[in-house]
């Protein structure tokens, strides 16, 4: 059986201020933007009377990540210990290779984005960091020399045109 990878899908408390971050911040484009909800979708996501806004956002290589705000029922903050362990089961990150990691770090962090540590150098070629998105959300940089040196890049077919068109609106 042949499978791909489709999408992750992290919960934000405001849809709005995560795509501000994601795309305007950090460079991501928006391909499409949804509202649902109704019986099947209740079924599907495992909660009565579902309500959500989601928008699916990715990079120059198609790699979507799926930005979820519940409105029903109201997305539940972790507790503040919870937040910070990268090294407990179940955590995750978000990773991104950026072409300026100093300068985009800095306007993340100018747009609510939380710091840990500045970019450090790892090795001959690689400088890297994990900071906070306002929600909490582990979030990597890396600047990535190596990788940067070959122009190969592989484009997922996301269904969308590479001149990056605004957004679809729908409601499911």
């Amino acid at each position: 059986m042949a499978v791909t990878f489709n999408h992750s899908g992290i919960v934000v408390s405001d849809l709005d201020r995560s795509l501000k971050f994601y795309c305007e911040g950090l460079g991501l484009h928006a391909s499409l933007i949804v509202e649902g909800e109704g019986a099947e979708l209740s079924q599907w996501l495992g909660y009565p009377n579902v309500k959500v806004r989601a928008a699916f956002v990715s990079g120059i290589d198609g790699t979507s990540i799926e930005i979820i705000e519940y409105k029903n029922p109201k997305a539940a903050t972790r507790s503040a210990e919870d937040m910070h362990k990268r090294a407990a089961i179940g955590a995750s990150h978000l990773a991104f290779i950026v072409e300026d990691i100093d300068k985009t770090w800095k306007k993340l962090i100018s747009m609510g984005g939380k710091k840990l540590n500045p970019p450090v150098n790892v090795g001959d070629k690689v400088k890297g960091l994990y900071m906070q998105d306002p929600d909490g959300i582990w979030v990597e940089l890396d600047e990535d020399k190596t990788h940067q040196d070959f122009a190969f890049r592989i484009i997922q077919n996301t269904g969308f045109a590479p001149a990056l068109p605004a957004p679809t609106k729908t409601t499911l």
